[in-house]
């Protein structure tokens, strides 16, 4: 089963499917209906905008059970979510049953108000608390104007905050939890679709992810959970397994000392079931030798997938690489919106179809999470 990803013939032969001529074409799914707009607040008081795309031909029989999709593009000047084709990739997967989840980065498009700058001694503010406030403080330009500034922009990020945009997406994780137990989607089956240097981000909030309860746990009277990890709270069952699978598109990583190999490699090592039970695919554009050396490095070296037996690891059998043919160095969202030629978007169905059937109807548990929690990165080896 391993070898699926070889070639069109041969996935298709795999996946019990039709061959890639009979798929119909993400291009011509049409328009979807509108996305509807939300707001997500971070747990240092950033508001971050979303765009939640609800099926509506729902896998299970309504949008309440069926598997949620997360976009997300790398951080970085000039990026957000209206750069690229993702609407097109969100109709997609709609029209197949999927709800679809995608929002801006802090600093980025319209998440640029922060909510809460100071804060007090009951709830530390986005420059004060003592978990990411150091961080902005260090890394924001403008952190020591008077009065502290009350919005964020992309220009005046250090790349080296990079790691703190995990905060947003344990935020966005617990606002998908919240929008599950009302009954609008189900986070207990989510996969993440990310592209470039937003792979390292998923692979650090896989981490958090296998390390935080996926039930809100039992504290004393009106006490939330408040940070990932927790010593002393009970774990399981671990918010790691609700992800059902991560899509790549040249996933890679920052070049910052916070993101090193090791570090990386640290994070798989210390936390098999992310290689174990998070499935994942690594697609790259042919002629693009940065982004398969960069899916190599994941692949082979951070997840051992190909398995190891003096390491004591086993081959992964839904965990694949494959080079997008007719890519010709194509780079990330830029792999979208030509399925025509690439059949990225094909490969991406094809491959979300099948870790759905092999995971069957998940049932979505309630998760009880009614406010946001950081995520501790100083305790998963990042530093500043």
């Amino acid at each position: 089963m391993r070898r699926w990803m070889v070639a069109p013939l041969m996935l298709a032969a795999a996946l019990g499917m039709t061959m890639w001529s009979d798929i119909p074409e993400a291009q011509a799914q049409g328009k979807g209906a509108p996305p509807e707009v939300e707001t997500i607040r971070t747990a240092d008081g950033m508001k971050l905008q979303g765009l939640f795309h609800a099926t509506t031909k729902p896998k299970t029989g309504s949008a309440a059970t069926s598997p949620t999709v997360l976009f997300l593009y790398p951080p970085g000047v000039d990026r957000s979510m209206a750069k690229g084709d993702w609407e097109s990739l969100a109709n997609t997967l709609n029209a197949e049953g999927f709800n679809v989840f995608r929002f801006d980065w802090r600093g980025h498009g319209k998440s640029t108000d922060i909510l809460d700058p100071v804060g007090d001694n009951t709830n530390p503010g986005f420059w004060t608390n003592p978990l990411t406030g150091p961080w902005n403080t260090r890394f924001i330009r403008g952190s020591n104007k008077r009065p502290p500034k009350n919005d964020l922009f992309v220009k005046e990020i250090s790349p080296s905050y990079f790691p703190m945009y995990v905060q947003d997406l344990a935020a966005v994780r617990q606002h998908l939890d919240v929008k599950n137990d009302q009954k609008q989607l189900n986070s207990s089956s989510l996969y993440v679709i990310a592209s470039e240097d937003a792979a390292a981000l998923t692979l650090l909030w896989l981490t958090a992810e296998w390390n935080r309860p996926s039930i809100h746990p039992v504290l004393g009277a009106g006490e939330m959970y408040i940070m990932v990890p927790s010593p002393g709270i009970r774990t399981v069952p671990e918010a790691g397994n609700d992800i059902a699978g991560a899509i790549f598109l040249s996933g890679s990583r920052p070049m910052l000392n916070s993101f090193s190999p090791n570090t990386i490699q640290a994070w798989i090592k210390n936390t098999l079931k992310i290689r174990d039970v998070n499935p994942m695919l690594f697609l790259y554009g042919d002629q693009d030798s940065q982004g398969k050396a960069a899916a190599k490095f994941l692949f082979e070296d951070a997840l051992v997938a190909e398995g190891n037996k003096q390491l004591g690891v086993r081959a992964l059998e839904q965990t694949f690489m494959r080079e997008v043919k007719g890519g010709k160095g194509l780079r990330g969202v830029a792999l979208l919106g030509q399925n025509g030629t690439l059949k990225t978007e094909d490969t991406i169905l094809a491959y979300l179809n099948q870790l759905e059937k092999e995971r069957g109807n998940k049932v979505p548990l309630t998760h009880d999470y009614k406010t946001p929690y950081y995520i501790n990165v100083t305790a998963f080896g990042v530093n500043p």
